[in-house]
């Protein structure tokens, strides 16, 4: 039987993810409450066949901590990440001691998908800059448009601007993308910048999309444009999108963040920002914990599956 080490609290999981993590081999979790330190985890994974390191959860620190734990767990040979990445991974140093490593499935689509249609909805409103303003105690309203027949860019090939451009189809936007999308008529990047009254970014957060929105691209924006972006604050100039929003040119610029501070956005009323929080509904964090106690049991040579929601 498996050893398995899950690093993190046993209360967080589901009856029906704890029998199965039971059946594939003899599991132990972190105390509730010592899943950020990392001696405790060490501690715990130290005699592990099988760890489920809670990459998400742990952030900035998570490449560190997950070397200096495999570096104390000889045994190891199977690692179940609860991230949709293994970027913080060292991926030489896990081939060379035949560690296999799982990452959890795209848990996140149909939430991230409907957040954009809310996006899209609330800014053609004008509902959040009205809303704030309330807050401040300057309401001055503003009335905004229909997006029926609007022109939606969509910029990405993954399924969550997929099911976008489905979702936008459904509410009769007129919809282009870069990608053959059912229901979508196909443009070029440019092409989508230059004419679309909204436009919604889906692109990996890598090196080689960092300032994809850059000057020369945010100049060629349609007067007005809506921008939402939920794929990552590094694929946008914030120096250059703020210029474009001081003067007018984009009318509401939509993102996540942690802070504002120090940022070219900062105090900037059209810039705005949200927790990142888009991706978690019920169903979504079902469905990242169920992928994850299957990627375990995978690895514990126990076939497993849920019940699709």
């Amino acid at each position: 039987m498996k050893n398995i080490s899950i690093l993190y609290p046993k209360s967080e999981f589901a009856s029906e993810q704890l029998l199965k993590l039971g059946l594939a081999g003899q599991v132990s979790f972190v105390e509730s409450g010592k899943e950020n330190e990392l001696n405790e985890l060490v501690r715990i994974a130290k005699g592990a066949d099988i760890i489920a390191f809670p990459g998400e959860s742990i952030g900035k620190r998570a490449s560190e901590w997950l070397s200096e734990i495999l570096e104390k767990a000889p045994n190891v040979k199977g690692l179940a990440l609860n991230t949709t990445h293994a970027d913080y991974v060292n991926a030489e140093y896990c081939k060379k001691r035949g560690i296999r490593v799982f990452t959890v499935s795209d848990y996140k689509i149909e939430a991230v998908a409907e957040h954009v249609m809310l996006l899209l909805l609330g800014s053609a409103k004008r509902m959040f800059i009205n809303d704030r303003r309330t807050y401040r105690r300057r309401y001055l309203p503003e009335s905004g448009f229909e997006i029926r027949g609007r022109r939606l860019g969509v910029v990405g090939s993954d399924q969550t601007a997929e099911r976008v451009a489905q979702l936008a189809k459904a509410l009769d936007m007129t919809v282009y993308a870069t990608e053959r999308f059912e229901g979508a008529y196909i443009d070029s990047p440019d092409g989508l910048l230059c004419n679309s009254a909204m436009l919604t970014l889906h692109l990996p957060n890598t090196e080689e999309n960092k300032k994809f929105l850059n000057r020369e691209r945010i100049s060629r924006l349609k007067s007005k444009a809506i921008v939402i972006n939920l794929a990552g604050r590094e694929i946008v100039d914030e120096r250059e999108m703020s210029k474009a929003l001081l003067s007018g040119d984009v009318s509401q610029y939509l993102f996540e963040g942690d802070s504002l501070h120090k940022s070219p956005l900062e105090d900037i009323e059209t810039a705005i920002m949200f927790k990142p929080f888009s991706g978690n509904t019920f169903e979504s964090l079902k469905r990242k914990g169920d992928s994850w106690v299957i990627n375990v049991s995978n690895l514990a040579g126990k076939q497993s599956s849920f019940r699709s929601l």
